[in-house]
This record gives C-alpha cells, sequence and structure tokens, in this order.
C-alpha cells in the first residue's frame, strides 16, 4: 500500500487547449460540455452569453483573456466548457480538449500571488496551468 501526502494527492481535471498552450480544469467544477453554433451566442450588457437548459451561461473567452494568438478565428462552431462555482455558472471558451487525467497540482511558487491560476501539473511533458475557477466567478 502506498501512502502519500495530503497535497500529493490528485485530482481529476479535463485537459483543454488554447493554441499551443495547455490548461487544467478542475472536474468537479465542470457541469457539462457544449459545442455551440456562433449563431447562439447573444450579449447582455455588451458580454458575450449563452442560454442553456433555461440559463444564461457568461463565456469567458480564455484566448482573449490570457492574450493567446488563435489561428483560426473563423469558426463556426466553439467548446464551452460549463463550470459552477457556488451558486454561478460561466462558461470557458477553448480551443479543443485534449482528455481527462489525473492530475497533481503544484504550487506555482513564487507566481502563486495571481489571479486565474492554483498551480501546475505535468501532462505529457508539457506544462498544464491548473486554472483556479472561482477566479472567474464575478
Amino acid at each position: 500500500m502506498i501512502n502519500r501526502k495530503a497535497e500529493d494527492a490528485g485530482d481529476q481535471a479535463i485537459i483543454a487547449q488554447i493554441s499551443d498552450e495547455i490548461f487544467a480544469i478542475d472536474l468537479s467544477s465542470i457541469l457539462s460540455i457544449e459545442n455551440i453554433d456562433i449563431s447562439e451566442i447573444s450579449t447582455v450588457d455588451q458580454e458575450p452569453v449563452i442560454s442553456l437548459r433555461e440559463m444564461v451561461i457568461p463565456l469567458v473567452y480564455l484566448d482573449k483573456l490570457f492574450d493567446i494568438q488563435t489561428s483560426d478565428n473563423e469558426k463556426s462552431n466553439i467548446i464551452v466548457v460549463v463550470c459552477k462555482h457556488d451558486d454561478k455558472c460561466f462558461g470557458l471558451v477553448v480551443d479543443s480538449l485534449v482528455g481527462q487525467k489525473e492530475i497533481i497540482n503544484k504550487s506555482l511558487g513564487i507566481l502563486g500571488d495571481n489571479e486565474f491560476f492554483s498551480g501546475a501539473s505535468i501532462f505529457e511533458d508539457k506544462l498544464a496551468l491548473v486554472l483556479d475557477v472561482g477566479s472567474f466567478v464575478a
């Protein structure tokens, strides 16, 4: 039997990609993953939203938030990872989903005082930043 320290315990996460950047999203915060036609995006108070199961879901475009250059701006569909924190729902827009994996969330050290990341993990020899889902709630 292997004993691991509590801080080394793994969490299940969805691995998402934006351009060449890899992000991990804690599976426990995800309600659903949706493929949304661009025509279904509306605006409320000049912010993009979708209507999903009688809920208005604000969208967070991670490429714009993190200033990541993407090559395909003429998409007809977007991938939305619908998350919930406390009683608030929102959708994270990503380029693609790589899979689901158990991750070990490690501290970012001196970079730990940031707004959007709770840590980092290694995914297939690449660094995956772990998104702090609570930081996206307005």
